[in-house]
């Protein structure tokens, strides 16, 4: 007799909650009912519903809003191949990323203006305060913010650069923030930057726009 594979608790769990959304119990727009609900009615725990709802979300049956609750994005779930490559193309853009703003933050640090200054923590203070608002939302604020770092590097080819590649920038960052939409905010790693750039640390600002973009595209393989 051949040995049956077990399959994990989570998935058996996201399959549950799946069939819910196909079977019509919930419709899209809808918000789903509280994690500690989900667990009782399913008999699992709470970690186990985080994952079989991070698992959905990157399959984009659910959506996750911070600070608000998880509802149902679709019926039907991003076909494996499409994920896959969905998560390639993000991971191309973070790359360039890497290379354009590690950069550029060094060049920001050693040689942004007082109008900079300005220009970045307002900039700053409005993506932080969009934690709550959808991935596009949160997204186009967060690539708004990037470049004005960018900005303050004075390099005319790297704003150049970035600029072109801006729309593509908002559209992976949205996709990128759906799929990790489980993951932690990450404002303290933007503060962390804008301490350096702002201290004139151009070492230290490179290192930490890296390390920052690195981390994100480390959470994202592992979806893969």
């Amino acid at each position: 007799m051949d040995t049956l594979a077990r399959i994990p608790l989570s998935q058996r769990a996201a399959q549950a909650l799946m069939d819910e959304v196909t079977n019509g119990t919930w419709q899209v727009g809808d918000q789903l009912p509280a994690e500690t609900a989900l667990a009782a009615q399913l008999g699992v725990g709470r970690s186990t519903i985080r994952e079989a709802i991070r698992q959905l979300v990157a399959r984009r049956i659910l959506t996750t809003r911070h600070g608000v609750g998880v509802f149902v994005a679709s019926t039907s779930a991003v076909e494996e191949w499409n994920h896959l490559a969905e998560v390639g193309a993000i991971g191309d853009v973070l790359q360039v990323r890497i290379a354009i703003e590690s950069r550029a933050a060094s060049l920001a640090a050693a040689e942004h203006t007082d109008s900079d200054v300005a220009t970045i923590r307002t900039a700053l203070a409005e993506r932080n305060a969009r934690q709550h608002a959808t991935a596009a939302e949160l997204a186009a604020h967060d690539i708004r913010f990037h470049r004005t770092v960018v900005v303050a590097s004075h390099n005319h080819l790297l704003v150049s650069l970035f600029d072109t590649l801006e729309p593509r920038l908002v559209t992976a960052m949205t996709s990128l923030l759906e799929l990790l939409a489980d993951r932690p905010a990450d404002a303290d790693d933007h503060v962390a930057v804008v301490d350096a750039v702002l201290d004139r640390r151009p070492d230290d600002a490179e290192r930490l726009t890296r390390e920052h973009l690195l981390g994100v595209a480390a959470a994202l393989e592992a979806l893969s």
